[in-house]
């Protein structure tokens, strides 16, 4: 397994508080790995230890196999918190600044410029940028030194949906035609999916769980959603096929769990039953309630 990122035994802490507990965590070669977790769940401060912008109270930190931070170089990006701009120059002349540190030449800058859709606004004032546009910028400049590790904290928070809709697409773009893995912190789990190929969910300092975005699709549970009257008198229908562990009440709802083929026939029992059954539907768990699920909130 070609690694990009190992954590080992992570811990952190502040005083008696402990932010990280012990954290290990896994980024393959080409991932986009979502870093899922609730504001103050300790994301912000996992991504600083990693990239040394604090030191851990224990454990290592390895990039591509066995390298500490400063043996890596340019190899990794990242965009953490606010990303240092000067807003009275242009977004040229931002990269052009950041360009003495990391050796880039204006061939660099203005193909990062393209790379990123801000070439018609490359002499514009970074003062007059959209939210989104500003986002991007930082994001040309964690990609100045040819990164192939990126790590981005929150890059969609506060966007307009087109704003998120680009970074997304940009995300997409770079890691498919530039082979850049990513490790993107967010709570906005919704948009979070459609881009990424594994997860990390963190709570209270705890990386609780890793999955791939496939067996994570298979294990947000099939429903099927019952829209009836009489609802106590339906779960006692309902029960004489389904378990009663497998049937949840949600307002007006009555959901069942697993239970798709047994549909049709709960439907002609009900009625039967002189239950009025206004509509009956397949639905699935969303991410969000299985991320809410496992940290029991």
């Amino acid at each position: 397994m070609d690694l990009i990122l190992e954590t080992n035994g992570i811990i952190k802490k502040y005083g008696n508080k402990t932010v990280l507990n012990n954290i290990n965590m896994k980024i393959k070669r080409g991932d986009i790995y979502g870093f899922i977790g609730k504001n103050g769940a300790g994301k912000t401060t996992f991504m600083r230890v990693v990239l040394s912008l604090t030191r851990p109270t224990n454990g290592e930190v390895y990039f591509f196999g066995d390298k500490k931070i400063e043996d890596v170089g340019l190899k990794v990006g990242s965009l953490i918190e606010s990303p240092g701009l000067d807003f009275s120059l242009s977004a040229y002349e931002n990269l052009k600044r950041f360009s003495i540190i990391y050796g880039a030449d204006d061939e660099n800058i203005y193909e990062l410029l393209k790379l990123v859709g801000l070439s018609n606004a490359k002499d514009k004032k970074v003062k007059n940028f959209s939210l989104g546009m500003k986002q991007r910028l930082g994001i040309a400049v964690a990609l100045l030194g040819n990164p192939e590790f990126v790590l981005l904290d929150e890059p969609i928070n506060g966007l307009d949906p087109e704003g998120i809709k680009e970074i997304r697409d940009m995300i997409l773009k770079l890691n498919k035609e530039k082979n850049i893995t990513f490790l993107i912190s967010s709570h906005l789990l919704d948009e979070l999916s459609k881009v990424v190929t594994r997860y990390g969910i963190i709570n209270n300092g705890v990386l609780i769980e890793e999955i791939d975005a496939k067996e994570l699709e298979d294990k947000c549970k099939n429903k099927v959603v019952f829209e009836c009257d009489n609802q106590k008198k339906a779960i006692d229908i309902i029960k004489k096929t389904v378990p009663e562990e497998d049937i949840e009440i949600k307002k007006d709802k009555i959901e069942i769990t697993s239970h798709l083929k047994e549909a049709s026939k709960i439907n002609k029992d009900l009625v039967k039953g002189g239950i009025l059954v206004n509509a009956f539907y397949p639905n699935k768990d969303s991410l969000e309630e299985y991320f809410m699920k496992r940290i029991g909130g």
